[in-house]
């Protein structure tokens, strides 16, 4: 079982942005396992800071 928590959202971030350059690098090179194991890697994450950004969403608002 994996938990997070918005103070990870940084470095959530940051992993997206090393995933996206894998993947293109990848793509440069042919490597299409390579590309099909981060995409799925890289869609786990981004419903990861999606969630994320929206529970930061309901915090900022219940502290207005």
């Amino acid at each position: 079982m994996f938990v997070t928590t918005t103070d990870f959202l940084p470095q959530h971030r940051q992993q997206r942005k090393e995933l996206l350059q894998i993947i293109s690098a990848a793509e440069a090179r042919g490597q299409q396992r390579l590309i099909e194991m981060n995409r799925q890697v890289l869609g786990n994450l981004d419903r990861i800071i999606t969630a994320l950004g929206q529970d930061d969403d309901v915090e900022a608002a219940d502290a207005g």
